[in-house]
């Protein structure tokens, strides 16, 4: 069976958590690697969560990637007030060994893009779609090799 690429661009609070343990799960679907962006919670606290999800899946092996740290046009606005304080209020996960990567989200989202054959990945934005924003804004050349855009909010 031929798995599906894709690159999970997220914001992780506790909705987020659940759909990427079940992709680092699935059989047909091959995680790339995963980029954070500010939105549930400030963009420091959003890489920990996705190493702490990584790291609970025993997918250390997953990179994650930093994207940006505020929307484009406006001050940043976090949901706190649901996610609580650290994104994943209500666990008891341990602060992650693992490291960000040294590569950029929009950076890895692009290389991979040109990595790959045209029209083989998916990217999966499960948060605000910054990093998606400045993928897009790069060249069409870029737009062009995306598979498609699955939103999950």
């Amino acid at each position: 069976m031929v798995r599906q690429k894709i690159i999970i661009d997220t914001d992780p609070g506790q909705d987020d958590a659940v759909a990427i343990l079940l992709a680092l799960a699935s059989e047909e679907l091959e995680v790339l690697g995963i980029t954070c962006v500010a939105g549930n919670v400030e963009l420091e606290l959003t890489k920990i969560n996705a190493l702490k999800i990584c790291e609970l899946a025993q997918r250390s092996d997953i990179k994650v990637h930093a994207g940006s740290d505020r929307p484009l046009c406006r001050k940043l606005v976090t949901a706190k007030h649901v996610h609580g304080s650290s994104g994943l209020d209500g666990t008891n996960l341990s602060y992650p060994s693992s490291q960000v990567s040294k590569i950029e989200a929009v950076d890895f989202i692009v290389d991979s893009l040109k990595s790959c054959a045209e029209k083989e990945i998916i990217l999966c934005a499960l948060g605000p779609l910054t990093n998606i924003a400045k993928v897009l804004s790069r060249s069409t050349e870029i737009r062009n090799r995306i598979k498609k855009i699955v939103l999950i909010f």
